[in-house]
């Protein structure tokens, strides 16, 4: 990748974190101070896009919170921190949710075991992005998390739905149809208790048509995104 062709990227996820919400370009330059490109530059580009489907679908507001100690995205997971900028998103000026990089989440087999959740590798995983309901400390539970993102800028092996199907079971157990209070976009319903959303974005679109009916069984959303 030429760096034209990065800075036109980075051009592009600016112009749409402008328009949705309204952060200033010379802001959105320091946001994307990014120096893994291969991985860190697509999570930016998927945030814009999820960012813009939550204005144009959902008819939600989105605005940039966290003016901290850090003024770049996160890029390395861990609990969540307001010291770095993260998105606050309305609902007819009521608080909804908000959206967070590179996070760990409490897996449901940490949650739902005898004793509280510790520190153990098996008790957390990490999430590239989460849409999460407002105001949740340090590492979400299943229940706290509306849309699970993961981000994948490499081909895809069946190994890799694999390992997808057994995050899934992390987030939530397989129900029936449940509210995920959305209208539309990604899924007004899904198979899941807790409800969330389980997406993977990926460059490499001719793999998801072999899995994609077997992911949906489990609420797990497939989507093909070029930078």
């Amino acid at each position: 990748m030429t760096t034209a062709q990065i800075d036109q990227i980075k051009d592009d996820i600016s112009a749409v974190l402008r328009k949705h919400a309204k952060v200033s370009l010379s802001r959105s330059k320091g946001l994307l101070n990014i120096s893994d490109l291969t991985g860190k530059l697509y999570e930016a580009s998927v945030l814009a896009e999820v960012i813009e489907k939550l204005v144009t679908v959902e008819n939600l507001t989105v605005r940039l919170a966290g003016s901290g100690k850090y003024l770049k995205l996160k890029q390395k997971g861990g609990p969540i921190s307001r010291d770095y900028p993260y998105f606050q998103i309305s609902q007819g000026g009521q608080p909804f949710a908000e959206l967070f990089m590179d996070i760990y989440f409490t897996t449901l087999s940490s949650s739902r075991r005898s004793g509280a959740p510790g520190s153990r590798r098996g008790d957390f995983h990490e999430l590239d992005l989460a849409l999460l309901v407002p105001d949740v400390k340090s590492r979400p539970e299943p229940e706290e998390i509306l849309i699970a993102i993961e981000c994948k800028n490499t081909t895809l092996q069946k190994s890799t739905i694999r390992e997808l199907l057994g995050f899934r079971r992390e987030l939530s157990m397989l129900s029936g149809a449940e509210d995920t209070g959305f209208t539309n976009w990604p899924a007004d319903t899904i198979p899941a208790d807790p409800p969330s959303i389980h997406m993977l974005y990926t460059t490499h679109g001719s793999i998801l048509s072999h899995y994609r009916e077997n992911c949906e069984v489990f609420g797990i959303k497939l989507v093909h995104h070029s930078m």
